[in-house]
């Protein structure tokens, strides 16, 4: 009986800090990023521009399936950077249809920015994390992987 009081405390505990740690990435998706010429753009802009610098996505439907969000969205937010002079869009060789995505010199210039940042928070967290052991840090890695399957479970209805 004290092994299941103790496991729903600790449960408790754990699901309060995903909470707060959601909230506050929540904050921080609705920053943004001073990319100078008093231009700011925002998270959500700067992953779509990450996505096709890297070539992780140049299409709305890549970057759809890889964010895990509306074709809808991406779209929105693809037409906001396209209209602001960051991509460019052309139709792919052999289907008219679908547009691929590359960066304009202008979103190069942003992608060398936020490249920076990222580099500058990176090595903030590493100092963070020094110290950890790295056994925990592959616990912490696999607890989180649970906690995503239980909580893919619910989005698909499997648990209510």
């Amino acid at each position: 009986m004290e092994n299941t009081q103790i496991n729903h405390e600790v449960t408790f505990k754990i699901m309060i800090l995903i909470l707060r740690i959601t909230k506050k990435f929540n904050e921080l998706e609705k920053m943004s990023i001073d990319i100078g010429s008093d231009e700011k753009l925002y998270p959500s802009e700067l992953h779509v521009i990450d996505s096709v610098a890297n070539n992780y996505g140049n299409s709305v439907t890549e970057m759809s399936k890889k964010f895990g969000i509306t074709k809808g969205a991406v779209s929105q937010v693809v037409n906001k950077l396209f209209d602001k002079g960051f991509l460019k869009k052309d139709k792919k060789h052999g289907n008219a249809k679908e547009i691929v995505l590359s960066l304009t010199e202008k979103g190069e210039k942003a992608f060398y920015i936020m490249d920076e940042v990222h580099k500058q928070m990176e090595e903030g967290f590493f100092g963070y994390m020094e110290g950890i052991e790295e056994e925990k840090l592959e616990s912490f890695i696999e607890i989180m992987g649970k906690i995503e399957e239980f909580i893919d479970t619910f989005l698909k209805h499997e648990l209510l």
